[in-house]
């Protein structure tokens, strides 16, 4: 499938490993990458690029929390997914109504599970 037919996935994660492993079940599953980005300075330069389809976040990147990125996602209409071994599921909810949550370590299948019904919305 071209490029500029598949959805496109912005991914923020700052573990290379786990940014490895979801960037391959994404393009593995026919999504198009954006990314993945270490930083909240980085996310937001993609931003400014143009919005993705849904985007996966890391709460806490080496120290730095992603809620500005959210913010702009949530402002643009972008479905979030959160991926996190730390945050609580219902405080990032109160914040970001309408948000994902899957929990790491989290299966390929739920993830793309999750990804599929953000993205229909």
């Amino acid at each position: 499938m071209p490029d500029d037919k598949r959805q496109k996935i912005l991914v923020v994660e700052d573990e290379y490993l786990i940014a490895l492993d979801i960037t391959h079940t994404l393009e593995d599953a026919g999504f198009l990458v954006v990314g993945p980005h270490e930083t909240v300075a980085d996310s937001l330069e993609q931003l400014a690029e143009g919005m993705p389809d849904c985007a996966i976040l890391d709460v806490q990147l080496d120290g730095e929390d992603i809620e500005l990125v959210a913010v702009a996602l949530t402002n643009n209409q972008v479905p979030i997914i959160f991926h996190s071994g730390h945050a609580k599921p219902s405080d990032l909810e109160q914040r970001f109504p309408g948000s994902y949550f899957c929990g790491k370590p989290c299966t390929p299948s739920h993830l793309i599970q999750t990804l599929r019904t953000a993205v229909s919305r």
